[in-house]
């Protein structure tokens, strides 16, 4: 088990600070990736924050109506054993590697997967054009 921390999203291109107005989870609680963690409210959107990983809450470090910078951490989650994504990628080199042949070294190109800070934007992104 590993802890994690989660920081404030950019929620749009000129955002650079966020008020957490509510939080929806507590210490000790659990929560899958993706569920919300807490609604912050910036200056165009209001908007919930997802969790990255699945885990436990272990801190919340921000307070309720707390104003933080973009990036600056609002809670810590300690993650469950399950979440061993970067050592299947590092086997998945090696066997690329052993498989290769000696005369023609190759280089083992591994899919970059889309980080959930792009993914959450894209939905802030597709839930604003909604609006219009």
């Amino acid at each position: 088990m590993a802890l994690e921390q989660i920081t404030m999203p950019q929620l749009g291109e000129s955002v650079t600070e966020g008020t957490i107005s509510q939080w929806l989870v507590a210490p000790g609680d659990h929560v899958n990736k993706y569920d919300a963690l807490a609604e912050v409210l910036t200056d165009k959107v209001t908007a919930e924050i997802p969790s990255s990983f699945t885990g436990t809450i272990k801190e919340l470090i921000a307070q309720e109506d707390e104003t933080l910078d973009v990036g600056a951490v609002i809670c810590i989650l300690e993650t469950e054993a399950g979440d061993a994504e970067p050592q299947e990628a590092t086997a998945t080199v090696e066997t690329t590697k052993s498989e290769s042949a000696p005369s023609e070294p190759k280089k083992a190109t591994t899919k970059k997967k889309p980080s959930d800070r792009s993914i959450f934007t894209s939905c802030v992104n597709i839930s604003r054009r909604a609006w219009y």
